[in-house]
């Protein structure tokens, strides 16, 4: 049998694409971190981003509304976090007006209607009666009173009166006085001599601490162009400059902390103030939270997500965690060393087959990847915000790289065919990026839209499924395994792997859920299937059901209390009752209108005399749907929409599909880029939480933290999402593999050379005599019946030993091994073709016979074995040579079990109930 030359050259180019994809993943991944880490080393001392939360950072916007230390998320204080970190302390602060503005933005950081009133030169007390904080003012702008002298020395003090606290907090804040009224003051030099003994007297050794947190105003910017003449004349930026170089060379290596980050600020927020010295409360309110985020991020609870991260340590691994590592980092290399040297060797019964193991290594590396992204200081974090000029244009581009690529099929293509439905996930796929990316959840005007692209999924898992179910009729278990194991293998590791919950990765256990729906639905009765009463009345009545089993409280609060009492399993029913209900009725809607397609298709009603009116009316009311569902669904707060989209999102999905279809020209030409992310949807969305953006979404994560300037988020955003992309599409394949590999026990297709000869011949099943057996010349096994293409050198006599052999059955026979039943759909002797190298032109069959097999592809003779193995009885093998088991008893017996359906879900669900369990120690017993 030979091999068509357009097939060879489409492996060959297939092959040598994903090749390159793995290699350029690797090599990007690896330059990443290894410049992260690079990093890491040279710059020990801000592995908690305190020095850059203290030092470092830029606006966001131009409106000077979000802040963004460099390479750390900013976690805005409440009054419900701040109270958590310095409740029932006392805070201190002394200066002057600026120092006083801040004062007001801490109170109001636990206080939110605090009064503001009151002589401004005097000193100022507060006090929060539900948590017992003290708030301490006092105005001192010279730093020349009794009262500062008595509050440095009061520690000294308290060690003899234990009624008063030790300040949590400690502030100093002067010297724009000393420049203003430098005759009385005495200047900078009388500035610069009492800043020594203050900070000499701060930081001096005592018995009881002054503070528990010391701080120094630096001298804040000012606006020239908006100061009073006589403050113009006095207030100079190169003095001011001259005072925050001092206090820095002053304080190194001292326990006070100086917060230059708030020069910046004002110096790059120079339209927030009314009088060039003064600036506005919401930048004093981000001045308190560089305070709050110093003192406080590391008090707050370590739990996903992990939205902040300045000046914060990451939480050690649980035991689970580290089993996951463990499993990624130790036995998955031992494995591929092994498997790829030692294949001979007994530990090899350890591991899977080196073409398994190499797919679990991309997934492995992908996780890993995101393990030390996301849950680790190695890489930097950035806040997200959103900009409407920053979303148009993300949304421009992206509309700009689908038409570049558009193409058309040579043959007219279906109604939702496969190209125009990836294409369709795809841009819906990258539109929620972008959504995710810019923080457009507060818009209702894009939020309300993203519902109905999320919707659009469930639509297409309705109408697949339903299509699949009607057709075939197979409801195997292996089908429904795969796409379940498909859909949450990913999902699944990395819960585990960084500490979070199932239904925070929503997508997946959505669809999983509807698909078990629709699997249910489809197969209760299914003989009757093809009745029209009956079909439609059984898809009304389990929408009915299901709705019921949503809303009502009782079912899904019983089942999640059964899960936590079995498993350990705690999940929020409330969160995942509202994610179900949203789209309850949709996926429905979508198997209805497959049924429709199915019945249209049928009749063939493109053929009806009034097809042409019907196509036209089908396509005004499809504009008239998507039109006046905008027109609605932008008049509705966020909130409000939500009571309204499970009755709507069908209109506006149903009028793209007709309108998607209603021409040749639209059913034919499809994005090819559009269709490159649709392939990778589901590792897109999952991967997102942690690779392209971090802390669970709640932030970007920031792969170049070298890029500074105007164009930095800009560079960040290009280089992540191109990284992004690559890993999604070699992990969507590697998933696939692997989750086939899991269930039916298929091992993925070795990679063709087909610039090596090749050719199929076929060496007959010979009888094995009793002292064959005996003498151990035989390689005893079991699998279907397959044609496998050996090497002569290999299948020459005398030559191919133990460990040839066992690569042969390891990396050619695609189907299950020590399970002689036939497949699944019923298939007898069903013969599959394994190619392996051929690189020697003299050929031999298993017993050491010359066998010549010739065939002629593209003028150029082949030559070559092929073992040809009927597996619907157990056979042996025959080699000239040395020849041990492939198997060895072991491992027959767990892949015997794990042919079974049963114990395929009581291994699962033991190994759940082991790392539940398990992880309910995580509070106390961290690894």
């Amino acid at each position: 049998m030979q091999i068509p030359a357009s097939l060879s050259r489409s492996t060959s180019s297939s092959n040598m694409y994903q090749r390159s994809l793995q290699a350029l993943f690797v090599g990007a991944a690896i330059a990443v971190v290894v410049l992260a880490t690079l990093k890491q080393i040279f710059d020990p001392a801000d592995r908690t981003r305190c020095e850059s939360l203290l030092n470092h950072g830029s606006w966001l916007d131009i409106e000077g509304t979000q802040w963004q230390p460099k390479g750390c998320m900013l976690r805005t204080y409440n009054p419900q976090y701040t109270t958590s970190c310095i409740g029932g302390s006392r805070v201190v602060m002394i200066g002057d007006s600026v120092s006083r503005q801040l004062y007001y933005s801490l109170v109001k950081k636990v206080i939110p209607d605090a009064s503001t009133d009151g002589d401004r030169h005097s000193d100022i007390f507060n006090r929060d009666p539900e948590s017992g904080t003290t708030f301490e003012f006092y105005w001192d702008p010279v730093l020349n009173s009794t009262k500062t002298m008595a509050l440095l020395t009061a520690s000294e003090d308290r060690v003899m009166r234990s009624e008063e606290k030790t300040p949590s907090i400690f502030l100093v804040g002067t010297g724009l006085w000393f420049l203003r009224y430098a005759e009385w003051s005495g200047g900078i030099d009388q500035w610069q001599h009492i800043m020594e003994r203050l900070i000499l007297q701060m930081g001096s050794p005592r018995l009881e601490p002054l503070a528990q947190h010391l701080f120094i105003s630096p001298i804040p910017s000012v606006n020239t162009e908006k100061l009073s003449e006589e403050r113009l004349r006095t207030l100079l930026p190169d003095e001011i400059n001259k005072m925050n170089t001092f206090l820095k060379d002053a304080t190194r290596g001292s326990s006070i902390t100086v917060p230059f980050a708030w020069t910046k600020m004002t110096k790059t927020a120079a339209s927030e103030t009314k009088d060039g010295l003064h600036y506005a409360d919401r930048i004093m309110a981000v001045e308190a939270d560089i305070l709050l985020n110093y003192i406080c991020n590391n008090k707050l609870p370590k739990t996903p997500p992990m939205s902040t991260t300045c000046c914060f340590d990451y939480p050690s691994n649980y035991w689970f965690q580290t089993l996951m590592l463990g499993i990624f980092l130790v036995w998955l290399p031992l494995g591929l060393v092994v498997q790829t040297y030692y294949r001979h060797h007994a530990a090899s019964s350890f591991f899977p087959s080196l073409t398994v193991l190499r797919s679990f290594a991309v997934v492995a590396g992908a996780v890993v990847y995101m393990y030390y992204a996301d849950r680790t200081s190695l890489f930097a974090k950035g806040n997200k915000f959103f900009s409407w000029s920053t979303f148009i244009s993300l949304i421009f581009l992206c509309i700009v790289a689908g038409s570049m690529t558009l193409k058309r099929a040579e043959k007219d293509q279906v109604f939702l065919n496969r190209d125009q439905t990836d294409e369709w996930k795809g841009w819906m796929q990258i539109v929620i990026l972008i959504y995710h990316y810019v923080a457009a959840s507060s818009v209702s005007s894009i939020y309300n839209p993203i519902r109905m692209l999320v919707a659009s999924y469930l639509f297409m898992t309705g109408f697949g499924h339903f299509v699949f179910y009607y057709k075939k009729a197979d409801f195997g278990f292996n089908r429904v395994a795969s796409i379940l194991v498909r859909l949450n293998l990913l999902t699944v590791l990395l819960t585990y792997t960084m500490n979070t919950t199932y239904l925070a990765y929503y997508f997946a256990p959505l669809v999983s859920f509807f698909y078990l729906t629709i699997y249910v639905m489809m197969y209760i009765g299914h003989t009757h299937n093809h009745n029209p009463v009956f079909i439609i009345s059984k898809v009304l009545i389990t929408a009915i059901i299901t709705t019921t089993i949503i809303r009502v409280p009782f079912f899904l609060d019983t089942a999640f209390t059964v899960l936590r009492f079995f498993f350990g399993i705690s999940w929020s029913a409330t969160e995942w009752r509202f994610r179900l209900h949203l789209d309850v009725w949709i996926v429905f809607i979508g198997a209805l209108f497959a049924y429709g397609f199915i019945k249209a298709q049928e009749i063939s009603i493109t053929t009806h005399p009034h097809w042409d009116t019907i196509r036209r009316a089908s396509i005004i009311a499809s504009v008239i749907g998507l039109v006046g569902y905008f027109i609605f669904e932008i008049s509705m707060q966020k909130f409000e929409y939500n009571l309204w989209h499970p009755y709507i999102s069908w209109i506006p999905i149903i009028s793209f599909v007709i309108l998607r279809n209603s021409t040749a020209v639209l059913r034919n030409t499809t994005s090819t880029f559009y269709s490159f992310v649709g392939k990778c949807s589901l590792e897109t969305f999952i991967c997102q939480f942690h690779m392209w953006l971090a802390g669970d979404t709640k932030g970007i994560l920031v792969i170049s933290p070298w890029a500074e300037g105007p164009g930095a988020w800009s560079f960040n955003l290009a280089l992540s999402s191109f990284l992004f992309l690559m890993v999604a599409h070699v992990l969507s394949g590697a998933t696939g593999e692997l989750s086939d590999w899991l269930v039916t026990g298929r091992e993925p297709k070795p990679k063709v050379n087909t610039a090596i000869p090749t050719v199929i011949t076929t060496a007959e099943r010979m009888p094995i005599s009793a002292k064959e057996r005996e003498g151990g010349s035989v390689l005893p096994i079991t699998v279907k019946r397959q044609s496998v293409m050996v090497s002569p050198i290999a299948a020459s006599a005398g030559v191919a030993g133990p460990a040839t052999l066992k690569n042969l059955m390891e990396a050619s026979l695609a189907r299950e091994v020590a399970n002689g039943k036939p497949s699944e759909s019923g298939a007898t002797g069903q013969q599959d073709e394994a190619l392996t190298h051929l690189n020697h032109p003299k050929t031999t069959d298993s017993a050491g016979r010359e066998k010549s097999g010739t065939a002629t592809n593209g003028g150029e003779k082949k030559e070559g074995v092929v073992l040809q193995i009927d597996t619907r009885n157990t056979n042996s093998l025959r080699s000239g040579g040395a020849v041990s088991s492939a198997l060895s008893p072991t491992s027959i017996t767990f892949k015997s079990l794990w042919a079974k359906p049963v114990w395929k879900v009581g291994i699962f669900l033991g190994i759940i109930w082991v790392l539940n369990y398990g992880s309910t120690w995580r509070s106390n017993t961290p690894s």
